[in-house]
């Protein structure tokens, strides 16, 4: 899991009321600072901390604070079909951009069975999954895609060229769990290697290169140098095509037109892009055989006999959802590093931090 290994806890709810308040005081709207703030707790509570408070929630108050990310929803749509559009986010908050869309993909798939919008002009927005499931709660589903700054050579090459261009699916089933992918196309997201680097802790090997392209464990370099696609060139073509869909087709940034990282460029805006599809699975078969298919195999799939030293099959999303049930019970661990950032950036905008669980 793309985690912080070790930290102090703090509840959930104490988190999310933190991240809130200081979005409100960087004159964000109660709602839009809300579903930010929520979306943020609800990735440390699956366990994917890299785009949770733990990584992005210092550097989107900066950015709100410099003005380089409107703390406004400015955003609009530029064309439109029944089955499709496309939104101009106008530098609004990534969270509120992406939500935003997606609504709209539903409602359009409620119409015509499958839809697609893009958005241009926005900013991170946090985990892919978040948006995906939304499509759940209508028995749809949901498929989301997002570029962002180089960090990844092309196949043959040593520049960072890439994204780590993470997409996510959503796929409701019967009396099993829906089946949940979100995942970078890189082998690991560049925020677990930034988690790594803060909590001074080296990284696996066949994490990343260094900036001569040579294999390194040491996440410091690893951020000065590239990440390494998943499978090869097969992540390096599926990276490609993320950057087609989201960036080159909405009209955003693409490849190496970024500029600075998150937490790093207060100047310019990201002006990244999104893609969202929903798809009523009903459209080709009725919905209730469409369940128990699903059923039938994620049965099939948790009854195959596990291999040595395996506890069993597991599902996408399985993990997560254990994580969730642990981490709202023993908290999200917050490592010592940023709790001192979190404590300043308290006492700088008036905002009380939270006692941690073991207080």
């Amino acid at each position: 899991m793309p985690g912080v290994e070790d930290g102090i806890p703090y509840k959930a709810e104490d988190l999310e009321r933190f991240a809130y308040e200081l979005f409100i005081r960087c004159g964000v709207t109660e709602n839009d600072a809300k579903l930010t703030a929520n979306s943020l707790i609800v990735a440390n509570l699956r366990g994917v901390d890299t785009h949770g408070v733990t990584r992005v929630l210092v550097p989107y108050v900066r950015r709100l604070q410099a003005g380089v990310t409107s703390p406004h929803t400015n955003i609009r749509t530029v064309r439109e079909t029944m089955s499709t559009a496309l939104i101009d986010g106008g530098n609004s908050i990534g969270q509120v951009v992406a939500a935003q869309a997606m609504k709209i993909a539903i409602e359009k798939a409620r119409q015509t069975g499958c839809a697609w919008v893009g958005a241009q002009h926005s900013n991170h927005f946090g985990t892919a999954a978040y948006y995906a499931m939304m499509a759940l709660e209508h028995d749809y589903i949901g498929v989301v895609m997002t570029n962002g700054i180089a960090s990844v050579a092309p196949s043959g090459g040593l520049a960072p060229m890439l994204s780590t261009n993470p997409l996510a699916f959503a796929v409701p089933a019967g009396n099993q769990p829906p089946v949940v992918v979100d995942m970078a196309t890189t082998v690991v997201a560049r925020g677990r290697i930034m988690l790594y680097a803060k909590q001074g802790l080296p990284i696996p090997e066949g994490w990343a290169l260094d900036e001569r392209g040579r294999p390194t464990t040491d996440a410091h370099a690893a951020l000065r140098g590239t990440l390494l696609p998943m499978g090869g060139y097969k992540g390096y073509g599926l990276s490609l095509i993320v950057d087609i869909l989201a960036g080159v087709m909405t009209g955003s940034l693409f490849g190496t037109h970024f500029h600075g990282p998150l937490a790093e460029d207060f100047t310019n805006p990201m002006d990244v892009g999104h893609v969202f599809a929903v798809l009523n699975p009903g459209c080709f078969v009725p919905l209730d055989e469409f369940k128990r298919r699903m059923d039938q195999a994620l049965r099939e799939l948790r009854d195959c006999p596990p291999a040595e030293g395996s506890h069993g099959v597991l599902i996408p999303g399985d993990i997560e959802r254990t994580e969730t049930e642990r981490r709202a019970r023993a908290g999200i661990p917050l490592p010592a590093p940023l709790i001192q950032e979190f404590e300043d950036l308290a006492v700088e905008l008036g905002v009380p931090f939270p006692e941690p669980l073991s207080h």
